[in-house]
């Protein structure tokens, strides 16, 4: 078995190292990450500049590669490159510094990097931590992740799906399969002046779902589970295709 590892902190980041160490047993592993943080890069690729491949070690089973360009980036080329005669046969990207459930999802670097994978066909994983501490405890993470990549062994996924997992800072309760919360951001800038004066914004703020009834994977993860997601490609509202159909031919007679 071979698997790609990406993220968006960057391929010293204690999330992936961990990671990578902690599925030797079961194959080849191969980092191809950011040479430094590429968070909220989403599904961003560079096409203005040429990118860098740089190998950086290798130490047994173990390879390690760094890209200059964006999650998305690390994912392409290193499918084009390393992996052009045979694919990996599993992409995990994580485990992230901070939670990606509810909206962060469209605006994630490692989601962009997992969802890349499932472009491609490749059964994808992104792995996310609910803990922005400056050191956090990856264990739980790790056992939850061979958990679901056991499974991921055993089962085929939908076409064009992939996998996000989260994790709470404390101990989790269990594993909670569930859908994408929808909401958004509130009180996302922190005005602030520079060292001339000039006004200028921190982004920050926090995440509010849509309804209260919602029991997507923001109320879960707040509520101390882990929350395992099945993510699409497609975006398509079809159940409003026939509708929209019918309002649209209204507006052109």
């Amino acid at each position: 078995m071979h698997l790609l590892l990406s993220n968006d902190d960057g391929f010293r980041a204690a999330g992936i190292q961990e990671l990578a160490q902690s599925l030797l047993h079961l194959g080849d592993v191969t980092i191809v990450a950011p040479d430094g943080p590429r968070s909220g890069f989403s599904g961003a690729i560079t096409t203005t500049q040429p990118l860098r491949l740089k190998h950086r070690k290798t130490e047994g089973r173990l390879r390690i590669y760094s890209c200059e360009g964006t999650p998305v980036d690390c994912v392409k080329l290193a499918l084009n490159t390393l992996f052009a005669d045979q694919r990996p046969d599993l992409i995990i990207s994580g485990i992230n510094h901070g939670s990606n459930e509810g909206i962060c999802v469209g605006y994630s670097g490692t989601i962009g990097a997992a969802r890349e994978g499932c472009i491609y066909g490749i059964p994808s994983l992104a792995v996310s931590l609910d803990d922005t501490a400056w050191s956090p405890d990856f264990g739980d993470s790790i056992v939850y992740t061979q958990q679901v990549v056991k499974l991921m062994q055993r089962i085929q996924l939908p076409p064009h799906t992939m996998l996000s997992l989260n994790v709470p800072k404390t101990k989790p309760q269990g594993l909670k399969v569930c859908a994408q919360s929808v909401g958004k951001f509130v009180e996302e800038f922190v005005p602030s002046r520079d060292g001339r004066g000039k006004d200028i914004y921190w982004m920050t703020g926090h995440q509010r779902p849509a309804s209260s009834e919602d029991r997507g994977d923001w109320y879960w993860l707040r509520e101390g589970w882990a929350t395992l997601t099945p993510l699409q490609l497609d975006t398509t509202n079809h159940g409003w295709i026939d509708h929209l159909d019918q309002l649209a031919q209204q507006a052109a007679g």
